[in-house]
């Protein structure tokens, strides 16, 4: 099987990743709501149409994420996957502000847990397909597999394709050397993950917000802030 073409774009300040595959190709989260137009010429630009989308697969359900899957679905008439730990969030339209890992972070995620707790939530949306832990997309033509990344959110989860990982907020690429998340409910087993990660030997990692991570840049980050957290945050 030959190995498909990964192609990403910011969707407002959030990415969107293309799975290229011809008529059996996948496009992983949707960015900021309002932007349905640039995701279609996103597509179009890269040689398929948007009925060649088989699949839509959000790595989590924060808004930033999930804002043109309406459009989208329309668009594409594409079933819809999302970890179980975050379908009834999706569905109810509601997700709590995760927790900020930097001073102002947490000021944000405190003020807006008072003010505005429904900050972080997606519009609501029934998803066709639930992944529990590991998800195969052999059946939607690519040799990849859907996992379970928690940290970030308890039902993010992250795409593995050949040496390649698509995987929203569990890691950043931010112009000021941003590579643990602003933002996580479980930052501990969030490292966790980082591990499991680097242990698969993924060698690029295409996150949510920024460019393209070799995985060499991980390492440095990940001793850093084994020793944040163990002397407390």
């Amino acid at each position: 099987m030959v190995q498909p073409k990964i192609k990403w774009k910011r969707i407002g300040y959030s990415n969107s990743v293309l799975i290229l595959n011809g008529k059996n190709s996948v496009l992983v989260d949707t960015g900021v709501s309002g932007n349905i137009r640039q995701l279609e010429r996103f597509i179009r630009q890269n040689r398929i149409e948007p009925a060649d989308i088989g699949l839509l697969i959000l790595t989590h359900t924060h808004y930033d994420h999930t804002g043109n899957l309406k459009d989208l679905k329309n668009l594409t008439d594409a079933p819809v996957l999302v970890h179980r730990q975050e379908f009834d969030n999706l569905k109810d339209g509601h997700i709590r502000i995760p927790d900020g890992q930097r001073f102002l972070t947490r000021m944000i995620t405190r003020l807006g847990n008072i003010f505005t707790p429904e900050f972080a939530s997606p519009e609501a949306f029934t998803a066709d397909l639930i992944n529990d832990d590991e998800f195969d997309l052999l059946g939607f033509g690519i040799e990849g597999r859907v996992i379970s990344t928690p940290g970030h959110s308890p039902g993010s989860q992250s795409v593995v394709v050949g040496k390649s990982l698509i995987c929203g907020d569990l890691f950043m690429n931010l112009v000021y050397g941003a590579v643990f998340p602003h933002f996580a409910e479980d930052p501990y087993t969030l490292l966790q993950t980082w591990q499991k990660i680097l242990d698969l030997g993924i060698e690029e990692i295409y996150p949510g917000h920024g460019k393209k991570l070799k995985v060499e840049e991980v390492y440095p980050v990940l001793e850093k802030w084994k020793k944040k957290l163990r002397g407390g945050i």
